[in-house]
C-alpha cells in the first residue's frame, strides 16, 4: 500500500482567525497528495486558481497528464486512462479544496475603515498600511510556505504605505490603476466618483504607476504625485506636489486641492460619517482648494465653502444641506 505523504501541520497563525475552524478543514483537505480528478475538471479548478491568485506558470507547480497502464482489477485506471502525475500532491489539493470550500477561506482577507475612522495594517511581509475613512484594502491572508510570496493587494479608497522592501515586488491594485514598488512610502487615493480616479504622491523610495488598460508606465521620483483619471487609460507626467497637504489626513487635517464640490462633499461625508446633500442650483463641478491641519468642525468647513461659493447651509434631519 502506497505511503501517504506527511501533511504539513496546521500554521498556528491560521489559528487565530475567526473562521480558524473552516480553514483547519480545509487544511485537512490538503492532506490527500493524489486526490482523483478528471483531467478536464482538473484543468478548469488550476485555471481558476490562477486567475484568482495571479500564481504565474514560471514560478509555480503545474500538472501533467500522462498516459501509463496498471493492472485491472485494483481500483486502479484502466490501460491508456489519462491520470495527474504532481509534482507536489499538495499543490493539486489546495486548488480542489479551495475551489470547493470557497476560495475566499484561505484566500484573501479584506479591512476596512469605517466613515470618520482610520486604521493601521501590518501585512503578512511586514509593510504598513493606514487606511482613510470609508476605505478597504484586501490582501493575502497566509502565503503557504511552499510558495512564492504574494505581495499583491487592492485597494478601494485612500491609504499611505509603508512598504517594506523584498525579493518580490509589491503590487497594489484600484479600480484602474496598478502601482509596483520594491520599498517605498506613498500616498495613493482611488476613488470612482465626481473627480476622482487613481492618485499616487510619492513620500520616499520609487514607484511605477501605470493604466490599467493602458500602455503607458511612469515612474515618480520623491515629492512627485501622477494620477490616471476617469475616463482615462494612461497616467499623467510626474510633477511636484505638496506633500504635507496630501498627507494631512493621517494628522485629523483634511485637504482637497483643485477638486470638484461634488468630490468634496462626499469625502466629507465619509471623514464625518453623515450625509451632506447639494441644493439643486449648487454646481457639484465646482472646483474648490481647502486646507485644514486640523478638521475637527464640520459645520466650520461647510460655512467657508458657503462662504467661498456665495452659498448657506443648513442642519437637515439626516444631516447637512449646501444651497
Amino acid at each position: 500500500m502506497p505511503q501517504r505523504e506527511k501533511r504539513h501541520p496546521f500554521p498556528p497563525e491560521l489559528g487565530d482567525e475567526p473562521d480558524a475552524r473552516e480553514l483547519e478543514e480545509v487544511w485537512d483537505l490538503l492532506a490527500d497528495p493524489q486526490p482523483q480528478a478528471s483531467p478536464g475538471e482538473v484543468d478548469d479548478a488550476w485555471t481558476e486558481v490562477r486567475k484568482r491568485t495571479g500564481l504565474g506558470t514560471e514560478d509555480h507547480v503545474q500538472p501533467t497528464l500522462k498516459a501509463e497502464s496498471t493492472d485491472q482489477g485494483r481500483g486502479s485506471p484502466s490501460p491508456g486512462t489519462p491520470f495527474l502525475r504532481w509534482g507536489s500532491g499538495l499543490a493539486m489539493a489546495a486548488a480542489v479544496a479551495a475551489l470547493a470550500l470557497g476560495f475566499g477561506v484561505l484566500g484573501e482577507s479584506t479591512l476596512e475603515a469605517g466613515p470618520g475612522e482610520t486604521l493601521m495594517v501590518t501585512l503578512e511581509d511586514g509593510s504598513m498600511v493606514e487606511l482613510n475613512s470609508g476605505s478597504s484594502l484586501s490582501h493575502p491572508r497566509w502565503t503557504p510556505p511552499w510558495s512564492r510570496p504574494n505581495r499583491a493587494v487592492s485597494l478601494e479608497g485612500e491609504a499611505y504605505f509603508d512598504v517594506t522592501p523584498g525579493d518580490a515586488p509589491f503590487v497594489v491594485e484600484t479600480f484602474n490603476a496598478q502601482v509596483t514598488v520594491l520599498g517605498t512610502r506613498f500616498n495613493l487615493r482611488a476613488r470612482d466618483e465626481l473627480g476622482g480616479g487613481t492618485d499616487l504622491a510619492l513620500e520616499s523610495g520609487r514607484v511605477r504607476i501605470a493604466g490599467r488598460n493602458g500602455t503607458t508606465e511612469v515612474e515618480l521620483a520623491p515629492g512627485q504625485r501622477s494620477s490616471v483619471a476617469l475616463g482615462t487609460t494612461d497616467p499623467s507626467p510626474p510633477e511636484g506636489t505638496e506633500l504635507e497637504r496630501i498627507l494631512s489626513w493621517r494628522t485629523q487635517g483634511f485637504a482637497a486641492l483643485d477638486r470638484p464640490l461634488g468630490g468634496i462633499v462626499a469625502e466629507l461625508e465619509r471623514r464625518f460619517g453623515v450625509e451632506i446633500q447639494l441644493g439643486d442650483e449648487v454646481d457639484p463641478t465646482d472646483r474648490l482648494t481647502l486646507h485644514y491641519q486640523e478638521a475637527r468642525d464640520l459645520r466650520g468647513i461647510l460655512g467657508d465653502i458657503a462662504t467661498a461659493r456665495g452659498l448657506r447651509f443648513r442642519e437637515t434631519s439626516q444631516g447637512y444641506e449646501l444651497y
